[in-house]
């Protein structure tokens, strides 16, 4: 029967108003009528159409299904829900409609016992009637009935519902039995142990789940945080464990290396709180010799000083006759003070207790006092390379000779060269030997700067460092001798000719600095010729600079070794360059001159000759400069003209100018002021815009004076081509206009103007020059006319 037929036939019956609800598939018209009886589209259509008919109404019309189709859950299901419905609207819990509730599961269950929602509502049905026992059976019955991919939602609902009981040990067996198959659900177990203060199950299944390697937490926690909720519980709650607490808070302090103080601190308070109290000191002490971070140590160390604070206050506090001696909850100690003290029968008690009182208190001191050189073994124990911390180590240390000498061999021994951090290894040699002169025990003190010397530190700076110590401690207590013998011994070693091959000892000969020192020695103690086999001996190394180059050539120049000196020069100029080399070649040249003056001409221009030719452009204005002057005075006048017309062509574009304006001088000068004509005009062809602009007006102005009018004007109309009528910055335009109106005619003039309009419509078709315009900006003349 289709749909439509269906309800026609429902719409008949409405109209016809019966009473009672007639069959409708009593008498079936048609084949496809008596089929649809056995589908569910058909009861549904019907169900659906009825659904505001009263409930009787819809029972039957569900009964009626049933016979048909019984295996349906669509149907069953709706059935179930709404006999719920209607079963939560009466006011009477006894009611027999709860228990006919009951049988009607039970009927469905008879088909529907592979559907996990008709058993949780069946089990929640039963949960809310309180039948502990037959929700118990419920669950497990659903458990046996469904396939094992369906039980997760049952087990999910079971374990919710039991943990809300009051029955304790029912769920302990149900959450045990669900845990073996299911041990990720753990987690969810120990929250009900611990709601339940069942503290031993719940250090049994935290045992468990640290041990169970494949454990995955549905919070997030990792083991670390297992394990310290363990030592948590065990230190709150001691007493009757099922587990040996101790043994296995020590194993989870060996495992977890990191952040353990808190592990430590919980297994303290375990023994404290279990009366073991010489247990729980050698806990703490334990914990601030093991701990690798400062967090950690930091954290113990205190929680040791409130410790032992506490039993102090407790003792002051103590009064034999005070009958409330024993409850004393609000420290971290839990139990009676006598346990602490286990007086003697023998002795009086309040002697007894002042005796341990001193011997408390005493024991604090020395625990605050203790606290640098435990903090600084705790950095140790984190990096044993960290040479900074060694060192602070030997100065808190070296009171005790004993302690000390201990502390520089463990540190020798345990930092490598090249393992060395946050220091230097050399350092700590050093400071050993510092400590045998601080004694007056020389002869240990150099033993020890000489096996010292023998290390192969990381790098050369270290060698130097050890060497340079040596030499300034013998100096400091007046052994000259012997410092210059000791830098000697650094310094003339075998000399290695591959430096690339070298190992860092090997390279302390080529220390610059060690050599710096020597030379200081030499100057202060020794004497012409030590000194002179010093600097000699740097120049054969190449470990020199320009500056030790100028004084080891002032030095031969002071003792009247003047070759000898130019010779060191001509050394020194081969092994740097530019730019090193200028000042060097500036000493040299004058040194020279200064000596020579006159006398050797050819080879002083061989020198000028020679830096000339290396010099780099933007350095070279001085040396041309120097070498005009020599020959001004020395050499020919047409050789000096020559050097300047070269310097013009040769310096940097910013140099040009004032070398023109040189070069002009020194021709007006020797050859009188009309062979500076030539000059004038190289530098116009030579120069750009305002420096070829100024150079022009000069020209000009010397062309006027000589009576050139006609050459002063075609300076005018060359320059005219590179200044910008309309701002004039160098009156160029002005003076032309004031030349024209002294020295030309008509004609002249209107040239002038011509030729100003068209340079203006030059510049007015050109693109702005973004520098120039910076220019006017910072003069305050844009804007202006």
């Amino acid at each position: 029967m289709n749909a439509q037929l269906l309800h026609y036939k429902l719409e008949q019956l409405e109209v016809k108003g019966s009473s009672k609800f007639e069959v409708v598939f009593a008498a079936p018209d048609t084949q496809q009528e008596q089929y649809s009886r056995f589908t569910l589209r058909a009861w549904w259509i019907v169900l659906q159409a009825h659904r505001d008919k009263p409930y009787a109404t819809r029972i039957d019309l569900y009964e009626r299904a049933f016979k048909y189709i019984p295996n349906c859950y669509k149907l069953w299901f709706n059935y179930l829900k709404e006999q719920l419905e209607d079963l939560g609207g009466r006011s009477t819990f006894l009611s027999n409609k709860f228990e006919e509730m009951i049988s009607y599961f039970e009927r469905a269950l008879v088909y529907m016992h592979k559907m996990p929602n008709i058993w949780l509502m069946y089990a929640e049905y039963s949960a809310s009637l309180q039948k502990y026992t037959h929700t118990r059976n419920v669950y497990d019955r659903a458990l046996q009935s469904l396939p094992v991919t369906q039980h997760h939602r049952i087990w999910k609902a079971y374990c919710q519902w039991i943990s809300k009981t009051e029955s304790i040990k029912t769920a302990i067996s149900i959450y045990n039995r669900y845990i073996k198959i299911n041990p990720d659900y753990k987690e969810e177990y120990l929250d009900y142990l611990v709601s339940k203060q069942l503290w031993g199950n719940a250090c049994q299944i935290l045992v468990d789940i640290l041990n169970d390697d494949q454990f995955n937490s549905s919070s997030g926690k990792t083991k670390y945080d297992f394990m310290k909720y363990l030592c948590e519980i065990i230190a709150r709650h001691p007493n009757d464990l099922p587990i040996d607490a101790a043994s296995i808070m020590k194993f989870g302090i060996k495992k977890y290396s990191d952040e353990i103080g808190q592990l430590w601190i919980k297994l303290a308070d375990y023994y404290i709180k279990t009366g073991q109290f010489e247990q729980a000191r050698d806990t703490f002490e334990d914990a601030v010799n093991n701990v690798l971070t400062v967090k950690d140590f930091s954290l113990v160390f205190n929680a040791y000083v409130k410790y032992e604070e506490t039993i102090i206050q407790m003792l002051e506090d103590f009064d034999e006759n005070d009958e409330n001696h024993d409850d004393i909850d609000d420290t971290i100690l839990s139990t009676k003070l006598d346990q602490l003290l286990k007086l003697k029968p023998s002795q009086d008690d309040e002697v007894q207790i002042e005796d341990e009182l001193l011997l408390k208190m005493d024991r604090l001191d020395e625990l605050l006092e203790r606290r640098p050189i435990l903090l600084n073994s705790c950095i140790l124990r984190q990096n044993k390379y960290n040479v900074e911390e060694w060192l602070k180590r030997i100065e808190l240390v070296k009171r005790d000779e004993r302690m000390a000498l201990k502390t520089f061999t463990e540190a020798l021994e345990i930092v490598e060269p090249n393992l060395a951090d946050n220091g230097k290894l050399s350092d700590i040699w050093i400071a050993y030997a510092k400590y045998y002169r601080d004694k007056g025990d020389w002869k240990t003190c150099n033993q020890i700067f000489y096996k010292g010397s023998k290390i192969e530190f990381k790098n050369i700076e270290e060698h130097v460092n050890l060497w340079s110590q040596w030499v300034e401690i013998l100096l400091l207590d007046g052994f000259v001798n012997d410092s210059l013998s000791v830098i000697k011994q650094g310094l003339f070693k075998k000399y290695i000719k591959k430096l690339d091959k070298m190992t860092p000892s090997e390279m302390v000969p080529y220390s610059l600095q060690l050599w710096q020192l020597y030379l200081d020695l030499e100057r202060n103690f020794g004497n012409f010729k030590s000194l002179r086999a010093a600097y000699k001996r740097m120049v054969e190394l190449k470990v020199v600079t320009p500056f030790i180059i100028i004084n080891y050539a002032q030095l031969l120049e002071d003792n009247a070794f003047y070759e000898e000196s130019f010779k060191v020069f001509e050394a020194g100029v081969q092994l740097f360059d530019w730019p090193a080399l200028y000042d060097l070649w500036i000493v040299y040249i004058t040194k020279f001159i200064q000596r020579y003056r006159g006398q050797k001409i050819e080879r002083t221009r061989n020198l000028f000759e020679t830096v000339i030719e290396q010099v780099p452009k933007d350095k070279n204005r001085i040396f041309y400069l120097m070498y005009g002057e020599f020959e001004e005075q020395y050499g020919l006048l047409n050789h000096a003209i020559e050097i300047y017309d070269r310097m013009v062509f040769n310096v940097e574009y910013q140099d040009k100018m004032e070398a023109y304006n040189i070069y002009i001088a020194k021709v007006a000068l020797y050859l009188g002021i009309t062979k500076t004509r030539p000059v004038f005009e190289s530098a116009i062809e030579n120069l750009q815009e305002a420096e070829l602009i100024q150079m022009g007006l000069r020209l000009a102005q010397l062309e006027r004076k000589f009576g050139e009018i006609d050459r002063a004007r075609a300076v005018y109309i060359h320059i005219s081509q590179f200044s910008d009528p309309r701002f004039d910055d160098f009156g160029l335009w002005k003076t032309w206009e004031n030349f024209e109106l002294h020295h030309g005619n008509e004609d002249t003039y209107k040239e002038f103007r011509r030729i100003s309009k068209s340079v203006v419509a030059k510049f007015s078709l050109m693109p702005p020059d973004p520098k120039k315009i910076k220019e006017r900006v910072e003069k305050g003349q844009l804007g202006q006319q």
